[in-house]
Order: C-alpha cells, then structure tokens, then sequence
C-alpha cells in the first residue's frame, strides 16, 4: 500500500510478503516527499513459531 501527500507525491509504502515456510516480512518505509529518496524503513520479520524481530533503519531502506 502506497501514501501520498496532496501533491500526489510519495510519502510512505507498506509492504508485506509471505513465505512457504510461513514466515511473514512487514517492510514500512518513509520517504522525503521533496527528493523521493528514503528517510527510514522499518522491517517487522514473523516466523512460522510466532517469534517476532524488528530492524529500524535511518537514512535509506534494506529491502524493497
């Protein structure tokens, strides 16, 4: 899912893939309206046990 501001520029993106072996990967990912480039991305990991691993980033984006 996909936000934008007023001026129809990106803003933000939700991303959520799901796994065969049920592991499910959240990406969150801000971005500077101005310049499109990232400013952070959070990265929520799910597996097939339920245990949950977080990773924030600043200044950029690990994964798509």
């Amino acid at each position: 899912m996909k936000t934008y501001d007023s001026q129809n520029k990106l803003v933000g993106e939700i991303n959520t893939t799901f796994m065969q072996d049920g592991t499910v990967v959240t990406t969150n990912t801000i971005y500077n309206a101005n310049s499109g480039q990232a400013i952070s991305q959070h990265i929520s990991v799910r597996n097939a046990q339920g245990k949950v691993t977080t990773r924030n980033t600043f200044g950029g984006k690990l994964l798509p």
